[in-house]
C-alpha cells in the first residue's frame, strides 16, 4: 500500500516561488490501479517524481509498506527505491545496451550476480512478450516495444509499487490498448499501481479508482464507479461526458445518469408517459466501467412542460437527473 499525506512541494528561485504540490493526500491499496488525471501544469509529473523520491517533498509523508520515505536515511532510501518500479512516458532505455541488458540494469545496480540477473531479465521479457528481442538494441524497436522493455525493467526489482508517468501518450491507439492490457495482466494482490495520465481512455480501461489533480491539489477522488455516479461531479463529466451536439435545441435540457440494471431501462420513455410530453434524446453515451454499465443522456423537455417535474419523475425511477444549465461545464484534459 502507498499512503500520501499532506504532500507539499515548493520550488524557490531568486525571481519566483512555485507551490507545485499543495497538500496532496492519497491512499492506494495493494492489488489496485489508481489513475491521476489533470491538465498540463497541474502537478502530475512533480507528484510522480516525489512518489519515486527522485525529488524530495518540502513537507508531508509518503508511506510505502509502513516505511515513511520522507524520513528515511539516504542508505534506507536507496534500498526503498528498489521497491518502486517507475515507467516514464518515453522508456529512457540505454541505447548502448541490448534489450536484456537494459532490463537487467536495476539488478546490476543492486549487486545481483550476472547469471541470476540475466535469467530474471529473460523471464520478464517473456512476460511482456519480447522473448525474441533480448539481444537486439533499443533503436531497433518500435515505440510500443520500447515501452514494454521499460515495463519489464521496472518489474526487475519485484516492486511493491509500480508508477507509470504518461505511459501511452506517445503511442498510437492500437499500441496504447496493447500496453493497457499488459498493465492489467501485471496486476498482483501485493502490488499497488499508480498511473499518471491525461487520457480518459486509460482511466476507463484499467483503473479501479481515480483522482483529479488541479493546481497541485486533489479536488476530487474515489473509486471509479462512485465518482462516475455523481452527475454533478467533475470526474463524472470527464469520464462519462455528453458528446458534442447542436446548441440550438428547443426546450429545456436535462441530463440523466443511470447505472447498473437501471441503465438498461427505458426511463426517458416512461417519464414521457408520466408527464404527458415527448422528451427527445439529444445526445448520450453508454460506458462499461469497472464492471458496471453507465448511461448518460441529455434530453430536451419541450416548452410548456415543467423541466423540474421531469427531473423529479426521473429520480423517482432511480436515475440521477439535473437541469443541464445547473451542471458545471468541464473541459476534458
Amino acid at each position: 500500500m502507498i499512503t500520501v499525506t499532506d504532500l507539499v512541494k515548493e520550488y524557490r528561485t531568486k525571481r519566483r516561488f512555485v507551490r507545485a504540490l499543495d497538500g496532496v493526500s492519497l491512499t492506494v491499496p495493494q492489488g489496485t490501479i489508481h489513475g491521476i488525471i489533470g491538465h498540463s501544469g497541474a502537478g502530475k509529473s512533480t507528484l510522480v517524481r516525489c512518489l519515486a523520491m527522485l525529488d524530495r517533498p518540502t513537507s508531508g509523508s509518503i508511506v510505502i509498506q509502513d516505511q515513511d520515505l520522507t524520513k528515511a536515511t539516504d542508505a534506507n532510501l536507496r534500498r526503498a527505491r528498489r521497491r518502486i518500479g517507475l515507467v516514464f512516458q518515453h522508456a529512457n532505455l540505454f541505447d548502448s545496451r541490448t534489450v536484456v541488458s537494459n532490463v537487467a540494469y536495476p539488478l546490476e545496480i543492486a549487486g545481483e550476480p550476472k547469471a541470476q540477473r540475466m535469467e530474471r531479465a529473460r523471464e520478464l521479457l517473456s512476460l511482456v512478450g519480447l522473448s525474441d528481442a533480448a539481444e537486439v538494441y533499443p533503436s531497433q524497436l518500435s515505440g510500443g516495444m520500447r515501452q514494454r522493455v521499460g515495463i519489464a525493467r521496472a518489474l526487475a526489482v519485484d516492486p511493491d509499487v509500480l508508477l507509470f508517468d504518461e505511459p501511452t501518450s506517445a503511442l498510437d491507439p492500437r499500441t496504447t490498448d496493447e500496453i493497457l492490457e499488459l498493465i492489467l495482466k501485471l496486476r498482483r494482490p501485493d502490488l499497488a499501481t499508480i498511473v499518471i495520465t491525461h487520457e480518459m481512455h486509460v482511466v476507463k480501461k484499467i483503473c479501479d479508482s481515480v483522482s483529479l489533480l488541479e493546481h497541485g491539489s486533489i479536488v476530487e477522488s474515489g473509486p471509479l464507479t462512485e465518482v462516475v455516479s455523481r452527475l454533478d461531479g467533475r470526474l463524472s463529466q470527464m469520464l462519462l461526458g455528453i458528446p458534442p451536439h447542436e446548441d440550438d435545441v428547443p426546450g429545456t435540457l436535462v441530463d440523466v445518469l443511470s447505472r447498473g440494471a437501471q441503465a438498461n431501462q427505458p426511463v426517458v420513455a416512461h417519464t414521457s408517459r408520466l408527464v404527458g410530453a415527448e422528451l427527445a434524446i439529444i445526445a448520450g453515451s453508454v460506458e462499461h466501467l469497472a464492471g458496471t454499465t453507465f448511461s448518460h443522456l441529455r434530453i430536451a423537455v419541450p416548452e410548456g412542460t415543467d423541466a423540474r417535474v421531469v427531473v423529479e419523475k426521473l429520480k423517482e425511477q432511480g436515475a440521477d437527473a439535473a437541469l443541464t444549465s445547473e451542471l458545471e461545464e468541464v473541459v476534458v484534459p
